[in-house]
């Protein structure tokens, strides 16, 4: 008899003892809740733990833990926010990063579109002081690969692209460097960012201009020529460029190139350039070319030093009318 009496009761404990467990589960998942939400300004770290908690607990739960999911999985992303700028005030760069990362993660995750921005706008500045620090430290690989980071978030900073730009100059790879500052160049112009878009224009000038005198020196005027014409693809605007051009196509006798450069140092230098010594060279370049009649219309506007010489090449080579 006793036997079958505790038979019954094991059946009875059996039959309520989940929905007792459920209760308290279900009880356990909201607590852990309320305990994150109320103290993620306060203390981040715990919670987090407290809303991933309550997030296990109510997946264990199913369909009844389903808000109660929903609500934590909402939080989650402002939370790993929120530890990050704490730990950005210890100075803990790289746990910084890292719990950022995981915000803007969770943030796609849950739409959480007010987090996800202002992740967005606080990553890149982190990875660009980063790759600040790692440059300052001669670590030019790390810091190429903290400002590639910045990029990959956003795009529209020039400050990035000069800082990989400057990055490759001290590694002596000038491809790479011309090929970033142009970059840095294209998206400065975008941002109207004039301060940017001068420094990579000098950077590379600076360069270009140095290695276009060194193969003049050295009597390599093709190389010259190419510097230079580099040089035009930061700035177009610069009458001394196109004068460079005229001087050094004019030595190679390339007479159509150099009568097309001297024609733009004439239509952009005037006043910054001695254009007299521009027509006579370019009345040179004419003969050269067997257009005897323009050779003897640009000596014919020489004036100044260049008179004298302009006058014999007329009188005595040319037989201007």
């Amino acid at each position: 008899m006793k036997t079958k009496q505790f038979f019954k009761l094991a059946v009875i404990i059996g039959v309520i003892c989940p929905f007792l467990s459920f209760g308290q589960t279900k009880k356990e998942a909201v607590d852990a809740y309320n305990a994150g939400a109320q103290i993620i300004k306060q203390n981040p770290s715990t919670a987090l733990e407290n809303l991933l908690l309550s997030i296990k607990i109510s997946e264990q739960l199913g369909e009844e833990g389903e808000e109660t999911k929903v609500l934590a999985e909402g939080l989650i992303p402002r939370t790993y926010l929120e530890l990050a700028m704490k730990q950005y005030g210890e100075k803990k760069m790289n746990e910084t990063l890292e719990n950022l990362e995981k915000a803007r993660e969770t943030a796609d995750k849950y739409g959480d579109k007010t987090t996800k921005q202002r992740v967005d706008g606080i990553v890149p500045k982190l990875y660009n002081q980063m790759g600040n620090n790692e440059y300052r430290a001669n670590n030019f690989e790390k810091a190429i690969e903290y400002y590639n980071k910045a990029i990959s978030i956003k795009a529209e900073s020039p400050e990035n692209f000069l800082g990989i730009a400057l990055s490759y100059e001290k590694q002596d790879n000038f491809d790479k460097m011309l090929e970033y500052l142009k970059q840095t160049l294209e998206v400065a112009n975008k941002a109207n960012d004039r301060t940017k878009a001068d420094d990579a224009i000098n950077k590379a000038k600076a360069y270009l201009s140095r290695k276009a005198d060194e193969a003049v020196k050295a009597n390599k005027r093709d190389e010259a020529v190419e510097f230079l014409n580099r040089w035009l693809e930061f700035d177009s605007n610069d009458a001394s460029v196109y004068r460079s051009l005229f001087i050094n196509y004019s030595e190679l006798k390339d007479w159509d190139n150099a009568i097309a450069n001297g024609n733009i140092v004439i239509e952009k230098g005037a006043g910054s350039i001695d254009l007299n010594e521009i027509y006579f060279q370019l009345g040179v370049a004419y003969y050269g070319k067997g257009n005897t009649e323009e050779a003897c219309s640009a000596l014919g506007k020489v004036n100044g030093a260049f008179k004298a010489r302009a006058e014999y090449e007329m009188k005595e080579v040319i037989k201007c009318n």
